[in-house]
C-alpha cells in the first residue's frame, strides 16, 4: 500500500521562515474542480492540522457566479449553480475533515467577511491597485487567461479573483493572526510578482503543496474556477 505524502514549497525565503513557525495556515479549497477529492482534502486537512496551530479553509464566494457567466452561464443559471457549487465544495471539505479526525478547523468563503472592516480595507486596497497600476492589472488579465483561455469575457470573472487576493496578502490582519501562509496546490501566475515586495504583509506567505500520486492541472489556480 502506497501512503501519500504532503510535500511543502514555501515561495521565497520569509514565506519559509513564515512556515518555519507553524502558526496559522489557510488552505484554498475551489470550487469545479476535480483536483479537490475527498480523499485528497483528507491527506491535507490531516496534514495541516498535525502541522499548524491554527488551520482555516477558504472556499468560494458568490462571485463565483460571474466565472461562471464569462464561461457562457446566463446569469440565473450561474447564480443557481454558483450557490450548488459552494455547499458542494463545503460538503466536501466537512467530510474530508470528519474523515482526518481534524478539528478546530474554520471553513468559510470571503462571502462571508463582507463588512468585516479588515477584509473589506484589504479588498478596496486590491481594487484600487487594479485601477491604478498597469502591471497588476496585466498580471490579473494573465491569471484569467490561463483559465478563460480568451480576455472576451473575462471581465465578469474579474471579481472572483480580486475577493480572493485579499487572503494571499494580507490574511494576518483579516483573520488576526501573527503570521499566515495562503496554501493552494499551484502558484497563481502573478504569484512571484505579489512577493517580491509589491504586495504583501511581511507576515504573510504563499505555500504550494503537492501530493504524491496526485496532479493538480496545470490550469488550476486560485482566484478562477474551471467548469
Amino acid at each position: 500500500m502506497t501512503t501519500t505524502m504532503v510535500e511543502a514549497h514555501p515561495l521565497t525565503a520569509r514565506c519559509a521562515e513564515i512556515f518555519a513557525a507553524r502558526e496559522h495556515i489557510l488552505l484554498g479549497v475551489s470550487a469545479l474542480n476535480g483536483y479537490f477529492t475527498v480523499p485528497t482534502l483528507t491527506t491535507l486537512l490531516g496534514w495541516a492540522r498535525a502541522t499548524f496551530a491554527r488551520v482555516d479553509v477558504l472556499v468560494p464566494g458568490m462571485e463565483l457566479a460571474g466565472t461562471l457567466m464569462a464561461k457562457g452561464y446566463e446569469r440565473p443559471r450561474a447564480r443557481k449553480k454558483a450557490r450548488e457549487e459552494i455547499n458542494n465544495t463545503r460538503n466536501r471539505v466537512s467530510r474530508a475533515l470528519e474523515a482526518a479526525g481534524a478539528t478546530g478547523v474554520g471553513v468559510f468563503s470571503w462571502t462571508d467577511l463582507y463588512g468585516e472592516v479588515a477584509y473589506e480595507k484589504t479588498r478596496q486596497e486590491i481594487g484600487l491597485l487594479y485601477e491604478s497600476d498597469g502591471e497588476f492589472r496585466e498580471h490579473c488579465h494573465t491569471a484569467l487567461a490561463e483559465v478563460l483561455g480568451a480576455a472576451e469575457g473575462s471581465g465578469s470573472a474579474l471579481p472572483f479573483l480580486l475577493a480572493e487576493l485579499p487572503f494571499m496578502v494580507n490574511t494576518p490582519e483579516i483573520l488576526g493572526t501573527r503570521t499566515s501562509l495562503f496554501c493552494y496546490p499551484k502558484l497563481l501566475p502573478m504569484g512571484e510578482w505579489l512577493f517580491s515586495g509589491n504586495i504583501p504583509s511581511s507576515n504573510q506567505g504563499i505555500l504550494t503543496t503537492r501530493l504524491t500520486g496526485v496532479v493538480a492541472d496545470k490550469d488550476d489556480y486560485p482566484g478562477v474556477a474551471r467548469t
